[in-house]
């Protein structure tokens, strides 16, 4: 009997591209795609292939009890909701629906080897951080970041419940994911160095392509891996040189603490690119060293700047004249500051009243 794959988080970027790879993989009978909707079918292969399982279910719901019986391999990589903070499709993880789900594999399972994706945020974005971090680092995230604390506790989770069953449970740490599907939000983002950005931030940042993430995930998946392991190319990239990728683009300079104030306003009108934390996770350095997830065999396909630009394919900005830009970006800041002084009123306004 073949092995029994099952992939959550399913209908995102990086669980299509599991589900791809493991209906590709040598000795899998079975691939259960959890969230994935039926448009996935297209993934399987001949008829003598693996059978793939569409799941479009929440991680707590009931039904999926029959349908990852004997599951012997688990790759929890979503599902993800919210505004997206690290490229890995949103920020918000649902703790809550992963015990649910892990209590489900405990009844009806036979894992023996559980693949998470976290970040590398949750070893805190932190000032202080050696550059790079190895897998030695404690985890310590930002109490300020919400993200990096929800995947810190999703960790701890999973490698207990790991334990629990004598399953290897590997915590995958990736840098900045990116990739052709999150372009518009990887443009807007800090970690592109456009739009508002904190005053004199300078810590180095690293991109890691999506394909290159999935290969990373199948990689610790056949060495049984039992413990953390970073994901990021060699090497990492200042803030001058991702500026100089980025070409001519509306940058925004504020000082921290305003910054953060102008990105949780634009989340309250619905107009935010990104997780407004985002800001707060580019305040300070959390590149890592690979040579763990080198030491298995794996390589990356992708250098730094090749991944950021085959994610960033840039804009109108870039084609227009210096003097245009400039014209641009002072009317630009100008509307800028004007809109923020009106939504900080109404916004502190609509608190106000709700307090009474």
């Amino acid at each position: 009997m073949g092995e029994i794959v099952v992939v959550t988080g399913a209908d995102l970027p990086i669980g299509r591209r599991v589900v791809a790879a493991a209906l590709a993989e040598p000795g899998v009978e079975r691939v259960v795609a959890i969230g994935a909707q039926p448009s996935t079918r297209r993934l399987a292969g001949d008829a003598e292939g693996p059978e793939l399982l569409i799941a479009p279910f929440a991680l707590d719901d009931s039904r999926l009890a029959s349908l990852v019986a004997g599951a012997t391999r688990v790759f929890l990589t979503g599902p993800r909701s919210g505004l997206d903070i690290d490229g890995t499709g949103g920020a918000d993880i649902d703790v809550v629906a992963t015990r649910s789900f892990l209590a489900s594999l405990t009844r009806v399972g036979a894992v023996t080897t559980l693949v998470v994706l976290s970040s590398a945020l949750v070893y805190g974005a932190r000032t202080d951080n050696p550059i790079p971090l190895t897998e030695n680092a404690p985890v310590r995230p930002n109490a300020s970041i919400e993200a990096a604390v929800e995947r810190a506790e999703l960790e701890r989770l999973c490698a207990t419940w790991s334990r629990s069953r004598g399953a290897t449970c590997a915590l995958v740490r990736p840098c900045i994911v990116v990739g052709p599907e999150n372009e518009k939000w990887l443009a807007r983002s800090p970690w592109a160095t456009a739009g508002l950005q904190i005053s004199g931030v300078v810590a180095p940042v690293q991109f890691v392509h999506l394909d290159d993430l999935t290969t990373a995930l199948v990689t610790v998946c056949r060495s049984r891996v039992d413990g953390p392991v970073n994901v990021a190319p060699d090497g990492w990239l200042t803030v001058d040189e991702v500026r100089a990728l980025k070409g001519p683009t509306a940058r925004v300079r504020v000082y921290k603490p305003f910054a953060y104030v102008l990105a949780r306003i634009g989340k309250y009108f619905g107009v935010a690119p990104g997780d407004p934390d985002a800001l707060l996770a580019g305040s300070g350095p959390w590149v890592v060293a690979n040579d763990r997830i080198r030491s298995l065999g794996w390589e990356p396909t992708f250098r730094n700047e090749e991944a950021y630009v085959d994610a960033d394919s840039g804009g109108i900005w870039a084609r227009v004249t210096p003097r245009h830009r400039q014209q641009l970006a002072l009317g630009g800041a100008a509307a800028v500051v004007f809109g923020v002084v009106i939504g900080a009123v109404f916004f502190i306004r609509r608190q106000l009243n709700s307090d009474r």
